[in-house]
């Protein structure tokens, strides 16, 4: 899965018909170059993408005196996959930071108690990963390898058990009712514009 087409087609939905500029712009903003390394050319290469796909259709709007513009526009085919990229990425339990951050980002367009469902997914196989983990870094004998590598399960153990702690922290909130979600209203971040 890749966090810039979710974030793409999560602007280009927020938006409705927009432009590639105004959507790096967006994105740049939210500083996704540092946590899921956006940049210009990912954006543009994934607009091109996702039209060639089907997933965006293109329109030319007349510019004023200068250049026309390429404007995008979400089709159902890419809302689905909007849907099923930011479910996937809410119960991802991988090391693809990005690609969870990206979720993290984009979950108030969906209904708390589906997005609640996503993260408990998502800490059962952290805790399960917990579990295997937790095995390797006990070895005392047999191991076999370098004594100096058990310091790498360490790590992800201790990696592992920090996301557990954030997901259930996170499930807590939403449970108590913090953040605007989908079906709390027209306010959620992450939902199609209102136009007048």
């Amino acid at each position: 899965m890749s966090a810039t087409r979710l974030l793409v087609l999560g602007v280009v939905r927020m938006q409705g018909r927009t432009h590639g500029y105004r959507i790096g712009r967006e994105l740049l903003s939210w500083g996704t170059e540092q946590w899921a390394n956006v940049k210009w050319g990912s954006i543009y290469h994934a607009l091109r993408q996702l039209t060639k796909e089907g997933r965006l259709r293109t329109l030319v709007v007349e510019g004023d005196e200068v250049v026309d513009r390429t404007s995008y526009e979400l089709t159902a085919a890419g809302d689905a996959e909007l849907h099923a990229l930011l479910r996937g990425a809410l119960r991802h339990a991988g090391d693809d930071h990005g690609l969870l951050c990206a979720g993290v980002t984009l979950m108030c367009s969906l209904p708390r108690a589906e997005v609640v469902g996503l993260l408990k997914e998502r800490l059962a196989a952290l805790e399960q990963t917990r579990a295997e983990l937790t095995g390797h870094t006990g070895q005392t004998e047999e191991w076999g390898k370098p004594e100096h590598v058990r310091e790498l399960f360490g790590l992800w153990l201790g990696t592992v058990e920090a996301g557990a702690a954030w997901t259930r922290s996170l499930i807590a909130a939403l449970e108590s009712g913090r953040y605007v979600m989908a079906d709390d209203g027209p306010g959620a971040f992450g939902l199609p514009e209102r136009t007048a």
